[in-house]
């Protein structure tokens, strides 16, 4: 049955939840309906995008300067736009590559980071090769003009992926606009990229990993106006100077989060709880969270894989 996308046009303050509906496919544990959940600024629900060219989970969403909101499938190389009035945009050509989130440069570009990476497919879902490869994908960087036509691409230096198929998952660009902060999913570093000169900097952070850093790897990156970066670690949020020392954390209620955002604002953060279904409002300053969604998604579901809000 066809089901009818109700999301309305975006108003200040509304919160995006990528939230695929999994549909039990034997053999396929992402698979499922794509959608987007819309609610207000108070967290009332306001709408739903059922997502087309889509079949796995929607991961990372932004917004762009112009206020539409950009969304990912990696496992269908699928590249979702939806505009201010609430409807999705047809499908630019971006490659059939599984690019999985976005950064916006100050000269209008926009960089794309590579999701999946190596020759060793997801075992619990159907991810495809790249076409006369061996691999699902290379871990790098694509930089495209404002006419959405590519301009170059990058090699990018990746930390170790515990699954085996994961590459660029998370991004950043730094307040400057000069670099991009980025993370392999349940990693032990913060690399940077230079989007000015088109090269790999030093790693910002390296953990040495082992037992003790066990449920602590790296999980989602976000910016203060001021260059720290908050950095997701599972059940914790860690405040990292530009010199990538740690300054303090903020504990979260339960082990899961996965994506976060910043509030313009410069005091909240929006995180999401993949294992939970959980959307969390936190305050900075007090240190807590003070506002939740609960999507009624929880383990085994494992689809709340994106988060935005729209403050133009």
């Amino acid at each position: 049955m066809t089901k009818t996308s109700t999301m309305k046009p975006f108003a200040p303050g509304d919160i995006f939840l990528g939230c695929t509906y999994l549909m039990n496919v034997p053999g396929d544990d992402h698979a499922g309906e794509g959608r987007i959940l819309q609610f207000d600024r108070n967290m009332v629900p306001k709408g739903t995008l059922y997502t087309e060219g889509t079949s796995h989970l929607i991961v990372n969403l932004r917004f762009a300067p112009d206020g539409t909101l950009w969304g990912f499938d990696p496992f269908e190389y699928a590249v979702v736009r939806v505009s201010p009035d609430g409807r999705q945009l047809p499908p630019a050509d971006f490659g059939m590559r599984p690019w999985g989130n976005v950064c916006f440069a100050p000269d209008g570009s926009i960089w794309l980071g590579e999701y999946l990476k190596g020759d060793k497919p997801y075992e619990g879902g159907d991810m495809r090769r790249l076409p006369g490869t061996n691999f699902v994908g290379y871990g790098h960087f694509a930089k495209f003009d404002a006419g959405l036509k590519l301009v170059a691409e990058y090699d990018a230096e990746t930390a170790p992926s515990m699954t085996g198929f994961h590459g660029v998952t998370h991004t950043v660009m730094h307040p400057d606009g000069k670099s991009i902060a980025y993370i392999t999913d349940l990693g032990m570093k913060v690399h940077r990229f230079d989007v000015v000169n088109g090269k790999c900097l030093p790693d910002l952070v390296t953990y040495p990993g082992g037992p003790e850093y066990m449920r602590k790897w790296t999980t989602g990156v976000a910016y203060r106006k001021d260059g720290t970066l908050l950095l997701l670690r599972g059940s914790f949020i860690d405040f990292i100077s530009p010199e990538g020392k740690s300054l303090r954390t903020i504990e979260l209620d339960e082990y899961g989060y996965a994506m976060i955002t910043a509030s313009r604002d410069d005091r909240h953060v929006f995180t999401t709880n993949i294992f939970t279904g959980v959307m969390s409002k936190v305050d900075l300053e007090a240190g807590r969270i003070i506002g939740q969604i609960d999507t009624g998604l929880a383990k085994p579901q494992r689809s709340l894989a994106g988060i935005a809000v729209y403050e133009p």
